[in-house]
């Protein structure tokens, strides 16, 4: 009898403990299923939110699409205009054209281009400037010039000077790729960085050479440079800069070279240097009224000079 009731004993015991088993995880079960239902309703609650803001959002933007669409295809419907500019003498000109493309024009020169590119790009050049071309592999850029050389670029820097009184046109790579073409005579060359190609107006041909980037284009920064440069190109680049008409007087002068660096001076300023370092005297004839009166381009003649 006494065993009996051990084990009667033992068997309620187990029996408690697997019902207090039972009721912890139904009171689990139970947690678990109120966090279930919760998550449920912050979903469809987030999920009735979002429909109602996009609702909201959809004719607006609808509205803003079609207004978008109408002022896109009026614009596209103007007419496609020519723009002339020309740098005025001893200044530095700078435009951005309609596809973002940034355009130094050195003083004198002229620019014509569009008012706004539709497919091609091309601008016409007289004179020098130095181009930075954004990039579109889908269009590409060129400057034309009126030897029917045309440089082309998808997106790069270069300097292409073409001045119709001068017997070269060059076009100088600062970075990226460029061609150099005259269609008529079906010329044609690739540019590397640091690489200048010229074209010969009269021997009709084009050639490549190693250039000093920041020479040709110190100009863009309002910097006149000479390194040993020839009295004959320092003439033309100061005539150019200062529209006055420089003359070399004598064959010495021509033998001459120069070296230095401008920024402010003017021409008066550059002259007296130049006396200074080479054996030469600089004589100036100021404008004169001509008969319809207009007045003549001041001149400046260069004269070797040897003291006594």
């Amino acid at each position: 009898m006494k065993e009996h009731d051990t084990d009667m004993k033992s068997i309620l015991e187990l029996s408690d403990r697997l019902m207090a088993q039972k009721k912890i995880n139904v009171d689990r079960n139970w947690t678990e299923l109120h966090k279930r239902i919760r998550n449920d309703r912050w979903k469809v609650r987030l999920g009735q939110f979002i429909r109602t803001f996009a609702a909201i959002l959809l004719l607006p933007l609808l509205i803003l699409s079609g207004y978008l669409y109408y002022h896109l295809e009026q614009w596209k419907s103007l007419p496609v205009e020519q723009v002339e500019l020309v740098a005025a003498y001893g200044v530095v000109s700078k435009v951005v054209l309609s596809d973002g493309s940034e355009v130094w024009l050195n003083s004198g020169s002229k620019l014509i281009y569009p008012n706004r590119f539709v497919g091609k790009r091309q601008v016409y050049l007289s004179g020098e400037a130095y181009f930075k071309v954004e990039s579109d592999a889908s269009h590409r850029f060129d400057v034309q010039t009126s030897d029917g050389v045309t440089v082309s670029a998808y997106g790069t820097e270069f300097n292409v000077q073409a001045y119709d009184k001068e017997p070269n046109v060059t076009a100088t790579l600062a970075k990226g790729q460029i061609s150099v073409e005259q269609e008529d005579l079906q010329l044609s060359k690739h540019l590397k960085p640091g690489e200048q190609a010229v074209f010969a107006r009269n021997e009709k041909n084009i050639t490549l050479q190693k250039a000093n980037i920041l020479m040709e284009t110190a100009w863009k920064d309002g910097r006149i440079m000479f390194r040993r440069t020839p009295m004959e190109d320092v003439a033309k680049q100061l005539s150019r800069h200062f529209n006055v008409d420089i003359q070399l007087q004598g064959k010495e002068v021509f033998g001459y070279s120069y070296s230095a660096t401008f920024t402010t001076e003017t021409l008066a300023e550059i002259l007296s240097l130049l006396e200074k370092s080479a054996p030469i005297r600089c004589e100036i004839i100021e404008p004169e009224q001509q008969g319809d009166y207009a007045f003549s381009k001041k001149k400046v003649l260069i004269h070797s000079y040897y003291p006594k």
